[in-house]
């Protein structure tokens, strides 16, 4: 009996080895297609890589042109603010000064019969 025993422990031994050789050589298949995808993979990327550092380059040329484009209109719109500022107080001291002698005008023109001097009611 014990001779079966240990029989059947080799015959055991045999099996698990040669599950472990069918194991092996299908993960042996297996890196050896991964390999060959990553070496494809490799080489599309090396190509790529020029055109990507192409396209970086135009991408920080055209960033850069926008940034100076938006200094300058913030210079600009800075300047026309203060135009604009001054502009409007001008403009709403012509607008009184237009006002008064509208009105002055109009008295004068008013009170032309010469009686009251170009003025009303004694003001």
């Amino acid at each position: 009996m014990e001779s079966f025993a240990w029989f059947a422990v080799g015959v055991g031994a045999l099996l698990v080895a040669l599950a472990l050789v069918l194991l092996l050589l299908r993960l042996n298949r297996t890196l050896a297609v991964l390999e060959q995808t990553l070496i494809t993979a490799d080489g599309a990327i090396r190509g790529v890589v020029p055109e990507v550092r192409g396209s970086l380059g135009n991408v920080n040329d055209i960033t850069a042109g926008v940034n100076v484009a938006l200094r300058s209109a913030g210079v600009g719109a800075t300047r026309l603010g203060r135009v604009a500022a001054s502009s409007s107080r001008g403009a709403s001291a012509a607008l009184y000064g237009a006002r008064i002698a509208a009105g002055t005008l109009w008295r004068t023109f008013a009170g032309s019969d010469g009686s009251h001097g170009g003025r009303r009611n004694g003001n």
